[in-house]
C-alpha cells in the first residue's frame, strides 16, 4: 500500500518547489558550455601497439590496442610527466566498418601541433593536438598505413605499410602518390627534407628524391626485414635496425655501410641519434635498450627494466635523458595480469630510471571520484580497485576488488571508500590503503550515503538505513519484491528513491523513516512509501535527483531515461538513451546529466531543457559501463576498456588551482590559459568541502562589480550575507582574496550539518555552488 502525502505536506512541497525553482535556475547557469567534450586521454593503457617520440614537443604518440579484440586507438602523452594530453577516439566513415580503429602509424608535424594517424579504414586522420579533433581526412591509398612521417617543412606526409604513399598537405583533398609497392615498415625524412628513406621487409632500405619522387639508391646488407630507420641531425648518416638483430650505420654520401653494431638478442625495433650525433640508442624485442658510440661503433651501455619488446627509444631534445617504451600485452590469463609501467624516462648521467609511467589497465566497470576530486577509484574485471591521482594521472594504489557493478562510494568526508559485495559492505581507509570494519549487512547490491555523511543506505533483500558513527541499524524498509539494486537520495537528505527488476521506483521520506525506525525498532520492515513511480518496462538501473530535489531521473534497461516531478509524482519527460541505460550521473552544478547507452550512445543532456547536447564514445566495447563527473565539473571519466578522461569545461579553461593555503594543486577552480583577466564571472568550488567549521569560497570576476555572497539553506532561506564591496576584475581564489564563511548565520549562531548553497551576486550576474558542512 502506498501512503500519499498529506495536504499540509503537499502544500509545503509546493512552497519549497517555488523557492528552490528560483535557486535551481541560478545553479543551472554555472555549468560548462554545452559543447562536445574534449577527450584528454586514458588513465593507464589496455595494451600498446606502437609509440613515437616527438622531441620538439616532448610528446609521445601511442597507439593502444584492446587486448580482447586488438582494436586500437591513438593518444598523445606528455613525455616529461606521463600525463595524457589528448586522445583521438576513432570516428568511422559512413557506412562504418565492423572493425574500426587506428593502425600502428602515428606521426607528429614539425611544429608539434598536429598528429597524423593511420586508420584501419585505410585513410589517414589529421588530428589537432590542442582540441583533440580530427581536422582532415587524407584520401585512402586503398591499404593500411603502418608508419608516418612529416617532411621538415610540414608540406608532405609519407606513409608506409603495403607500399609507400605521399600526400601533399597543401592540397589535403588530393589523392596520394604511390611511389612503391611491397611492405614498408618505417619511413623517415632527412633533416633538409631532400631525401626520404623507407625500411622494407625485403631487408633493404630505399632512398628517394623528394622533389622528383624517384628512387636514388637501395641500401643492401641486412639479412632480414628492416624495422626502423633514423637520420642523424646533419643528414649525413642513416641508422637502420633489423630483424637480423643488428644495427647498420650508413654513410649517405657514398651509400656505403660504415659499421654493423651487434649485441641485441632479438630484432631491433627502434633507433635514434642523440642531438649532437655522437651517440645512438637502440631498442629491441629482447626487452633491452643499448647505447652506442657512433664514431667507434662500440656499445657503451645496456639499460634493463622493460618487461616487453621495446618499440620506442629516443633522446630528449636536450640530450640529457632517454625516453623509452615497450609494447603489449596482447592477452593475459585470469590471475596473470601484466604489471609495471609501459614507458620510462632514463637519466643518462646515472643510466637509471628517473620516472616510469603508462600503467597497464584494461577493463573498468565502476568509477568514483573522491569528494575533493584528487582520487579516482576504478574497479574492473581483474577484481581490484585501482586508485588514480587525478592531478598527475598516476596510479597510486590498489585495493582488493570483487565488488558489485556500480557500487563504489566515497564517504562525503573522503576518508573512506565503500563497496557492495556478495558478502556485504566492504570499506577501506583511503589514505592508509587498508580495509576497515564497517556495517554488518548481508548480501548487498547497492549503497549510498546521505549527503551529510551521517547515514548509509544499503540495498539487498531489504533497504537498510545505518548510522555511520555507530555502525548500527536505524531502520529497515520492505521495498521491492525482487532485490533492490539502485538507490538515490535527494541533495537535502530528505527523500530516498530505490528501483530494480520490478520496473518500479519507490520513494520514501527519510525523516519519517528515521522516526518510524525509532518507534518500531530498526529490524521491523517498514512498508509505508510516499510514492511508486511506474512507467519503465525493464529494470530500473540508475537514479539521480536534481540539485533542488524537485526532479528525479530514472534510467532503465528499456532504453529510456524518465524524468519525474517529485511534487506531483508525475512523469514529465521520457528521454531516448539509445539502448539500455545502465547508469546516470549529474554534473556538480546540476546543468548536465549523462545517460549510458550502447557504443556511441552515451549522451549528455541539458537538464533545464532535457535536450541532448553531446555524445561520448571512444571505447572499443559496445557500451560504456560507468560515467562520473569530477567534483569541480571540469572532467568526465568514462569506464569501459579502461578509463577515458573528457574535458567538459570551455576549451579556453583548464581545471586547476587553489588550495586552502593559496597554492595551486590542480584540484579547485579554473585558470585562464591566455589572459590574466577571467573570461567569465562565476563562483568556484569552496575549500575545504565538506568543511567544519569554516570554508573559503573563491570566485572569478570578468568585470568590476559590487560583490555579495549569500548562504542559502535547502529551503531557499538566506542564512548569511557576505558583503564584499566593490571589486575589480580578477581571480579571487587564494585564501586572502576568496570569501570566508565561519559556518554561522546572521545572528552569529553556528548552523548545523547539512547541504547549503553559496550564491554569488556580482552586478547582474548570479551563480551558485552547493557546499556541505559536516560536524
Amino acid at each position: 500500500m502506498t501512503t500519499r502525502r498529506s495536504g499540509s505536506r503537499l502544500g509545503r512541497e509546493h512552497a519549497r518547489y517555488a523557492l528552490l525553482a528560483a535557486l535551481y535556475c541560478l545553479l543551472s547557469a554555472t555549468d560548462a558550455t554545452a559543447t562536445q567534450p574534449k577527450p584528454i586521454g586514458r588513465l593507464g593503457l589496455p595494451g600498446v601497439r606502437s609509440m613515437v617520440y616527438a622531441p620538439r614537443g616532448d610528446l609521445i604518440g601511442v597507439c593502444t590496442g584492446n587486448i580482447a579484440d586488438s582494436l586500437p586507438d591513438a593518444q598523445v602523452i606528455d613525455a616529461a610527466t606521463g600525463k595524457p594530453v589528448v586522445m583521438f577516439p576513432f570516428i568511422p566513415p559512413t557506412p562504418p566498418s565492423s572493425f574500426p580503429g587506428y593502425s600502428r602509424g602515428i606521426g607528429f608535424s614539425p611544429d608539434g601541433a598536429t598528429a597524423a594517424a593511420g586508420t584501419t579504414e585505410g585513410y589517414v586522420s589529421l588530428l589537432d593536438i590542442q582540441t583533440g579533433r580530427e581536422v582532415a581526412r587524407l584520401p585512402k591509398p586503398d591499404r593500411l598505413v603502418h608508419s608516418l612521417a612529416f617532411s621538415p617543412d610540414g608540406e608532405t606526409l609519407a606513409g608506409g605499410w603495403r607500399g609507400l604513399d605521399l600526400w601533399d598537405l597543401t592540397r589535403p583533398e588530393a589523392d596520394p602518390v604511390s611511389v612503391a609497392d611491397g611492405t614498408v615498415y618505417d619511413v623517415a625524412f632527412s633533416p633538409d627534407g631532400t631525401t626520404l628513406a623507407s625500411a622494407r621487409s625485403d631487408a633493404t632500405v630505399t632512398l628517394w628524391d623528394t622533389a622528383t619522387r624517384q628512387e636514388t639508391a637501395s641500401l643492401a646488407g641486412h639479412t632480414d626485414a628492416v624495422n626502423t630507420i633514423a637520420f642523424d641531425g646533419g643528414g649525413g648518416l642513416l641508422a637502420t635496425g633489423s630483424d637480423d638483430h643488428t644495427i647498420r650505420l650508413w654513410d649517405l654520401a657514398s651509400r656505403a655501410a660504415m659499421a654493423t653494431l651487434a649485441g641485441h638478442d632479438d630484432a631491433v625495433t627502434s633507433v635514434a641519434f642523440s642531438p649532437d650525433g655522437r651517440s645512438l640508442v637502440s631498442g629491441s624485442r629482447d626487452h633491452t635498450i643499448k647505447l652506442w658510440d657512433v664514431a667507434s661503433g662500440r656499445q657503451t651501455a645496456t639499460l634493463v627494466g622493460h618487461d616487453g619488446p621495446v618499440v620506442m627509444a629516443a633522446f630528449s631534445e636536450d640530450g640529457a635523458s632517454l625516453v623509452s617504451g615497450h609494447s603489449g600485452p596482447w592477452s593475459h590469463f585470469p590471475g596473470d595480469i601484466p604489471t609495471g609501467p609501459r614507458m620510462r624516462r632514463w637519466d643518462l648521467a646515472t643510466q637509471k630510471v628517473a620516472d616510469a609511467f603508462g600503467d597497464y589497465f584494461a577493463h573498468v566497470s565502476t568509477l568514483a571520484f573522491s569528494p575533493d576530486g584528487s582520487i579516482l577509484a576504478a574497479e574492473g574485471w581483474e577484481e581490484e580497485i585501482v586508485l588514480w591521482d587525478v592531478p598527475s594521472r598516476r596510479r597510486v594504489g590498489t585495493l582488493a576488488g570483487a565488488i558489485r557493478l556500480g557500487t563504489l562510494e566515497f564517504a562525503p568526508n573522503g576518508s573512506t571508500l565503500m563497496a557492495a559485495t556478495d558478502g556485504g559492505v566492504r570499506a577501506w581507509d583511503v589514505a592508509r590503503r587498508q580495509e576497515v570494519p564497517t556495517v554488518e549487512a548481508g548480501e548487498v547490491f547497492a549503497l549510498t550515503f546521505t549527503p551529510d555523511g551521517s547515514g548509509l543506505l544499503t540495498a539487498g533483500e531489504h533497504i537498510v538505513l545505518w548510522d555511520v558513527a555507530s555502525g548500527r541499524k536505524v531502520a529497515t524498509l520492505d521495498g521491492h519484491a525482487e532485490r533492490n539494486t539502485s538507490l538515490g537520495v535527494s541533495p537535502d537528505g530528505t527523500v530516498l528513491a530505490a528501483g530494480d527488476a520490478d520496473h518500479i521506483t519507490r520513494v520514501w521520506d527519510l525523516d519519517l523513516v528515521r522516526r518510524a525506525g525509532g518507534a518500531t525498532g530498526p529490524d521491523v520492515p517498514l512498508r509505508a512509501e510516499l510514492a511508486q513511480l511506474r512507467g519503465h518496462t525493464q529494470h530500473v538501473t540508475g537514479l539521480e535527483f536534481t540539485l533542488d530535489g524537485r526532479l528525479l531521473a530514472s534510467g532503465s534497461r528499456d532504453g529510456s531515461v524518465r524524468i519525474w516531478d517529485m511534487t506531483t509524482d508525475a512523469e514529465i519527460a521520457n528521454l531516448d538513451a539509445a539502448g539500455r541505460s545502465r547508469a546516470l550521473t549529474l554534473s556538480p552544478t546540476g546543468r548536465l546529466m549523462t545517460s549510458v547507452g550502447y557504443g556511441e550512445a552515451t549522451r549528455l543532456w541539458d537538464v533545464p531543457s532535457f535536450q541532448e547536447i553531446a555524445t561520448v564514445g571512444g571505447h572499443r566495447y559496445p557500451f560504456i559501463f560507468a560515467l562520473e563527473f569530477s567534483p569541480d565539473g571540469t572532467l568526465l571519466a568514462s569506464g569501459g576498456d579502461g578509463v577515458l578522461l573528457w574535458e567538459i569545461a570551455d576549451a579556453s579553461v583548464v581545471a586547476a588551482t587553489v588550495d586552502a593555503r593559496g597554492k595551486t594543486d590542480s584540484r579547485w577552480g579554473y585558470i585562464k590559459q591566455t589572459a590574466a583577466t577571467p573570461s567569465s564571472t562565476t563562483v568556484l568550488p569552496n575549500y575545504p568541502n565538506p568543511f567544519n567549521p569554516e570554508t573559503w569560497i573563491p570566485f572569478d570576476l570578468s568585470a568590476a562589480a559590487e560583490v555579495t555572497i549569500s548562504i542559502h539553506d535547502t529551503a531557499g532561506r538566506v542564512l548569511r550575507r557576505l558583503d564584499l564591496g566593490a571589486r575589480p576584475a580578477g581571480a579571487y581564489r587564494a585564501r586572502h582574496r576568496a570569501a570566508y564563511w565561519d559556518g554561522r548565520n546572521g545572528q552569529g549562531e553556528e548552523v548545523g550539518s547539512g547541504v547549503y548553497f553559496a550564491e554569488l551576486v556580482a552586478g547582474s550576474h548570479r551563480s551558485a555552488r552547493r557546499i556541505a558542512l559536516r560536524k
